[in-house]
């Protein structure tokens, strides 16, 4: 469902730079995504991808541009509240939303086979530290300026967001083409890795061969299991189902299934036998254990909230 949502995306950042419809580039974003999958070397296209992503950052530069009432924005940031034409129900039911959307079950499988596809060694631990101490931040920052462009813009318009041109408003109105260029730009690298993703997965549950470090004969299986999903992606967009609200359910959804990764990597981390002298301490699975408390209670409250709030509606 997340890659259906991301080859999506892509598709919809086509069509807002061409005017062609989103059927005329789901094959074209799909064929891209498998093409660099299969030709391109792990470490080349976690980098270019990395720094495609990076291109987010035109949100953080369009709050700024579009000269906001900071005390007021401040405000709206650290004392939230139920729109008056929402109910609570619906409030937290997109608040579940957006805290799947920055914690994706997919990452876990990402990250981790990617340190394997690297060859990482304990040396290698000050790069993860750096990943999680700066990178994750900052992803978090980028999130945060794309609801305060939301804010901005839509908020004082009421605007409700159905469709990507109106997501990429704030970036154009503050500037033009070029910003909407790069909040492009930023669409192609998450398909990659939820492509790579649902390989990784199954290959490895299954014990079979897999990795970019292998050449795709060697890990034959591997390769066709991201093709397929590519293709079923493909296949779900051309029933004419809205590739936002795909996004919609699969962060929902991602919610849903964050205890069923978060849990097996806190017991891992307190397990000798897998860390060494490198397992959690007290601190570390106090803070753990708040999360996984958090955690669950979104992914038990998710069902019922999509179903009392119709998804949101």
């Amino acid at each position: 469902m997340t890659l259906t949502a991301e080859i999506g995306g892509i598709a919809l950042a086509l069509q807002l730079a061409t005017d062609l419809g989103p059927m005329m580039w789901f094959p074209v974003a799909a064929f891209a995504v498998w093409v660099v999958i299969w030709r391109v070397k792990f470490k080349v296209m976690e980098n270019v991808a990395g720094l495609m992503g990076l291109c987010l950052i035109v949100f953080a530069v369009a709050v700024f541009m579009l000269g906001p009432d900071w005390s007021n924005l401040a405000h709206q940031a650290t004392a939230p509240s139920i729109p008056e034409s929402e109910s609570g129900a619906t409030y937290w039911y997109f608040a579940i939303a957006l805290f799947g959307a920055a914690m994706t079950p997919y990452e876990v499988f990402f990250f981790s086979s990617g340190a394997v596809e690297e060859h990482w060694t304990p040396k290698d631990l000050g790069v993860a530290r750096l990943n999680v101490m700066v990178g994750f931040p900052f992803g978090g920052l980028l999130s945060i300026a794309i609801a305060a462009g939301a804010a901005i813009v839509l908020l004082p318009n009421q605007i409700e967001v159905t469709a990507l041109s109106q997501v990429v408003m704030p970036v154009v109105a503050a500037g033009g083409k070029l910003a909407l260029a790069f909040a492009i730009a930023a669409t192609f690298g998450a398909a990659l890795e939820t492509a790579l993703s649902a390989g990784y997965t199954v290959a490895q549950y299954l014990g079979w061969p897999w990795g970019k470090f292998r050449r795709p004969a060697d890990a034959a299986r591997f390769h066709v299991l991201m093709f397929v999903s590519i293709v079923a992606a493909v296949a779900v967009l051309f029933t004419g189902v809205d590739p936002i609200l795909v996004t919609e359910y699969s962060v929902v959804f991602s919610a849903i299934a964050l205890p069923l990764t978060y849990l097996p990597i806190l017991v891992v981390a307190n397990d000798p036998a897998y860390m060494g002298d490198r397992t959690n301490g007290r601190v570390l699975n106090a803070l753990g254990s708040l999360y996984l408390v958090i955690i669950l209670a979104a992914s038990l409250m998710a069902i019922p909230l999509m179903i009392v709030t119709g998804a949101g509606q």
